[in-house]
């Protein structure tokens, strides 16, 4: 999900997880903060300050044997990364990107390392 800041992109991604059939399937986010607190899923804070930014929260999570992975913010090569590896493996992965179009989306995670 692209788009600039305060565009709506981790409300459209919360409207997601309400389709999803979170009873059956084990649906894991991951938040700089818990913005709505949800009892159908487990939700993560990452907190970089106490060594648990978004890629070692994802790299936790897909310990867990997560159906799906919903990441608040790719903001860095090594969560982009994990992220991509995680969809190479067949996990659903959702996640937002600030930029303002698809062209953008593209050209930030070429320079993140995504190819």
């Amino acid at each position: 999900m692209v788009g600039p800041i305060g565009s709506g992109k981790t409300t459209t991604l919360y409207a997601l997880l309400n389709q999803l059939d979170a009873q059956r399937k084990n649906v894991i986010m991951i938040e700089d903060s818990v913005g709505y607190h949800l009892t159908r899923l487990t939700q993560v804070s990452a907190q970089p300050a106490q060594g648990l930014g978004f890629a070692e929260a994802l790299r936790a999570t897909l310990r867990r044997d997560p159906d799906v992975i919903l990441v608040g913010e790719i903001r860095d090569e090594e969560t982009a990364q994990i992220a991509f590896k995680a969809v190479l493996t067949g996990h659903l992965v959702q996640a937002t990107l600030h930029t303002n179009n698809t062209l953008s989306c593209l050209q930030r995670l070429g320079n993140l390392g995504v190819e």
